[in-house]
């Protein structure tokens, strides 16, 4: 109904975030101890590639796959991986990364006003716009007939969603590890439809009504 109604894919804001309320630590953290700073436990992040399996697509932005080099995948689950969708405005991910390796279909959004050699001749879609990219990406994953896509973050891209008001659902895991200082987790308004413990970690679903 959504993908119809509003004509823009189903959009569903998924973070996780420290008992003391941050998405990601700070650089004094990551100098101090060894990646990765998981947050959650093994059991919410199998779950959170369950979800993938279930979503057309995936989203994140530049300084999350600067940061993790993440995949954006279901190795967790047995599913098909979503398409990966990148808004990396200023052309700033290296070829290399995993994100844009080909191995399954993703669509970079950058502002036309960016060049980058490295994406000559590359094997993923690149869309150029030098207008508000957050709708850019649901104009041009609607005219794709993409239905859903969960947005992975990291913080500001997330919030970019949350500032035009353009989402449906926020799943939301809160960790027992302690950062005391970072990337503070965004903060939202909607109705809470459910809450989950899953082996300590704490799951809360929120809807846009």
């Amino acid at each position: 109904m959504t993908f119809h109604e509003k004509k823009r894919p189903y959009v569903i804001l998924k973070w996780a975030e420290t008992a003391d309320g941050f998405m990601a630590p700070s650089r004094e953290f990551r100098n101090a101890k060894p990646a990765p700073y998981w947050i959650t436990n093994s059991y919410s992040r199998q779950l959170v590639h369950k979800w993938r399996s279930e979503e057309q697509a995936i989203l994140v932005g530049t300084n999350t796959i600067l940061e993790d080099n993440p995949k954006l995948d279901t190795r967790l689950w047995k599913g098909k991986s979503p398409i990966r969708v990148i808004i990396d405005k200023n052309q700033k991910i290296p070829k290399g990364f995993h994100v844009l390796n080909g191995q399954h279909p993703s669509i970079l959004f950058v502002s036309n006003n960016s060049s980058n050699n490295e994406f000559q001749n590359v094997d993923f879609e690149i869309i150029e716009s030098n207008k508000n990219l957050i709708l850019e990406v649901s104009k041009t994953l609607f005219e794709r007939n993409i239905q859903s896509v969960i947005v992975e973050g990291g913080a500001k891209t997330i919030q970019a969603f949350i500032d035009e008001n353009i989402w449906d659902e926020a799943r939301i895991f809160k960790g027992q590890n302690i950062f005391k200082k970072g990337i503070k987790a965004p903060v939202l308004n909607g109705r809470i439809v459910h809450r989950k413990s899953i082996q300590g970690d704490q799951l809360k679903i929120i809807r846009n009504d």
